[in-house]
């Protein structure tokens, strides 16, 4: 097996250049390390199933004859990695923007002083025209502008504008970009953030509170995001929609909210932008900043009033549900079959909980294959019901480390919501 992994606490360079290595590399698998930086948690919580990554919790090394290592050289940053050191025959392939501080002796070594790791990643990809997705190549932007400031680091180079201009030509979205990047205030931050606070328009919904706030910014002023974020925790709102208007005659819209109260996505992508539950922001152009505002008080309501609900967009559970009394070698084969991580265990109509994949690993490796699956279910589960709304989905789905969600109706099961089938629904696809 080969795997692809990153240092700990990984930033939005180590998971893109984790990600952009399961494409170079056809068939290896992204491990994910157990802590991530809050970034990165928040974009991974929505897009995680987008990409080929399993989490480091539960994986057996045992199978690990080929390993590639991005965005660090150092065995110490890793994740419990630690038994793959003296391996014999194990393959170590490298990519690192870092040139000090190398552990780890590599077969095959990438590692030059560029600005961000998935640079390098990029060019090779490039040259071999491997193919990849808009969401992937927005992903790799995170990465690039997370560890270059935006380019503006001094660690930038021109190989890192020039893969920003080959990622926007093929569909990296940097409305999804902005909505994830943060930075901290100098002056003229404050200056805003001091004018959010005293201009602010408060909108009531169903209990929910929503900040407006709607104010002229000097035109090239970075990193709002951030302040519509801290105005959202300062105030201790719902939700905050930042209307930034420029002197070149357009609105920056920035939302953000937790996606339990209220799904600033929905609000964002009506004004040609894009976004998820908790994130998004559009640019208007061709309006006043007052009916800009007007526009946002209407897209709110009509978010805020026609809710979409679980029933409507979940799966139908049947390849997901295995008996009690199957045995795990069974589960795993069903799992193989149909490439899930985990599959619903019922005893007749009764829902008994999941098993994830980690289960029929360890039972592989302790040879319990043949024992039955209730053995090792695992009750304590995140679940949804049908008539639940897709906000509370959404936060919920935050929860399962298997990414799905069991739909339960008075304890049977109706269906089932897996986070793919949530993140299509939210970008509308």
């Amino acid at each position: 097996m080969q795997i692809v992994t990153s240092h700990v606490n990984a930033d939005f360079d180590a998971l893109a250049s984790m990600v952009a290595g399961t494409c170079l590399y056809p068939g290896a698998r992204g491990v994910l390390p157990s802590q991530v930086m809050s970034g990165v948690r928040q974009f991974l919580s929505i897009h995680q199933d987008l990409f080929r990554l399993i989490p480091r919790k539960g994986l057996d090394l045992d199978a690990v004859n080929s390993l590639i290592v991005v965005d660090t050289n150092n065995w110490k940053r890793l994740d419990r990695m630690d038994t793959l050191m003296d391996r014999q025959g194990l393959e170590i392939i490298s990519w690192d923007h870092h040139m000090a501080g190398t552990t780890i002796v590599s077969d095959i070594e990438h590692r030059e002083e560029v600005g961000a790791t998935i640079t390098l990643l990029l060019e090779e990809m490039e040259r071999q025209q491997t193919p990849f997705t808009p969401m992937q190549a927005t992903l790799f932007l995170l990465g690039i502008y997370d560890d270059t400031g935006c380019l503006t680091f001094s660690s930038a180079t021109s190989r890192e504008a020039r893969m920003t201009a080959f990622l926007l030509e093929n569909g990296a979205d940097l409305n999804m970009v902005s909505s994830f990047l943060s930075n901290t205030m100098d002056e003229s931050h404050t200056r805003v953030f001091s004018d959010m606070l005293a201009q602010a328009e408060m909108l009531t919904l169903g209990g929910i509170q929503i900040g407006i706030c709607a104010i002229p910014v000097q035109s090239g002023l970075t990193m709002l995001a951030s302040l519509v974020e801290k105005y959202k925790e300062f105030k201790g709102l719902d939700a905050a929609f930042g209307l930034f208007w420029t002197d070149q005659s357009k609105a920056m819209i920035i939302g953000r909210s937790n996606p339990a109260a209220m799904d600033v996505g929905t609000v964002v992508r009506a004004l040609g932008g894009g976004g998820h539950p908790g994130a998004g922001s559009a640019v208007v152009k061709g309006d006043d900043l007052e009916r800009i505002t007007e526009k946002i008080k209407n897209l709110i309501r009509e978010a805020g009033s026609k809710p979409s609900m679980v029933k409507e967009i979940m799966l139908d559970a049947g390849r997901f549900i295995v008996r009690a009394d199957q045995t795990v070698a069974e589960a795993g084969e069903v799992m193989t079959r149909t490439r899930t991580r985990a599959l619903l265990v019922c005893e007749k109509d009764r829902f008994l909980g999941l098993i994830p994949e980690s289960a029929v690993a360890r039972a592989r490796k302790k040879n319990r294959l043949t024992i039955p699956v209730k053995g090792m279910v695992k009750p304590d589960v995140p679940v949804i019901g049908p008539e639940d709304d897709t906000r509370t989905a959404a936060a919920r789905m935050d929860q399962s480390l298997e990414g799905m969600l069991p739909v339960l109706a008075q304890g049977r099961v109706a269906g089932i919501l897996t986070r793919g089938s949530l993140v299509l629904h939210m970008y509308e696809m």
